[in-house]
């Protein structure tokens, strides 16, 4: 482990951005977790990758982060603790601008490789069936696809900002992918286990680890193939499925009710036959935010 920035922290200490490298030559990976730091899953799914690379170096190099906003982890906080901004935000960065500005720079700098993978956990609000976002056709697809998780989303210019890393990596003109698995503020070590094996499978596709498992790919699907419910009023919102249940059409995902005395406002059901990619964990609801997805699989 090696630690690649180093900036001064309000209690005498520093914070400190770590890499862990393995291998050497090309081609190259980086993997990145942690920038928002309440996304457990991500994190938990880059140590678990470490801990297999420990025992089976790869053909090339490979470079991981699973923590970057070590502070925010530290207090179950998305955002940088001191001053409340996002990490994620910053890109591109500035080596002489505020600490995000900083670590931000910093990990954009070290990150330079052939393939670099972007790793979040949901918001905490809603729990997210593990899915890769990739742009609608090109080699990112490819990799995308070679991952084999659970959901390929294809999402037309998805996430090309700067401000965002996987839109700064592009920017410099390396290969991004965005994942994204479980909820925030909580762990859920099936969902890490599944994003890890996702790593796993991009890592063998390029050929710099042995062959591992199947493809676990249910739903390869663009936006307009994305069914989403979003509340119509405020409430309290009962799901009656979880992330991963295949759902017919007309199939009940959940129930409105009145937040206090509960009486029965309203039901939410399937306008498609596919797959539950996104449930609401938080019950409480303003309208028109989202209940659930259903990515469509016929």
């Amino acid at each position: 482990m090696s630690v690649v920035f180093r900036v001064e922290a309000p209690y005498r200490g520093h914070y400190e951005l770590h890499r862990l490298s393995f291998g050497s030559g090309s081609p190259s990976v980086a993997i990145v977790a942690g920038l928002h730091g309440n996304e457990l899953n991500g994190i938990h799914a880059v140590n678990m990758l470490a801990s297999a690379l420990r025992v089976q170096p790869p053909r090339g190099t490979v470079h991981l982060f699973p923590l970057v906003n070590t502070y925010g982890a530290s207090e179950g906080r998305k955002r940088w603790p001191f001053d409340d901004l996002d990490i994620n935000h910053a890109f591109p960065g500035d080596p002489e601008g505020p600490a995000v500005a900083r670590i931000a720079r910093a990990l954009l700098d070290a990150t330079e490789a052939d393939v670099c993978v972007d790793v979040h956990s949901g918001a905490p609000h809603v729990r997210e069936l593990p899915q890769v976002r990739a742009p609608m056709s090109g080699a990112e697809l490819e990799l995308a696809r070679a991952m084999g998780l659970p959901v390929v989303w294809r999402r037309p210019g998805d996430r090309l900002a700067a401000t965002g890393l996987v839109g700064a990596w592009r920017q410099a003109g390396r290969k991004a992918l965005h994942v994204i698995g479980g909820r925030g503020i909580t762990l859920d070590t099936g969902h890490s286990a599944t994003l890890a094996r996702g790593l796993n499978r991009l890592l063998a596709h390029l050929d710099m680890v042995p062959p591992v498992g199947a493809s676990e790919t249910v739903a390869d699907v663009t936006r307009a193939d994305v069914e989403s419910h979003r509340s119509p009023f405020g409430g309290f919102f009962v799901p009656e499925v979880r992330v991963g249940d295949a759902v017919a059409a007309g199939h009940l995902l959940g129930h409105l009710h009145a937040p206090i005395g509960g009486e029965r406002l309203g039901e939410v059901r399937a306008g498609r036959a596919g797959i539950v990619m996104t449930v609401r964990a938080y019950p409480m609801v303003h309208a028109q935010e989202l209940l659930a997805r259903v990515a469509g699989t016929g």
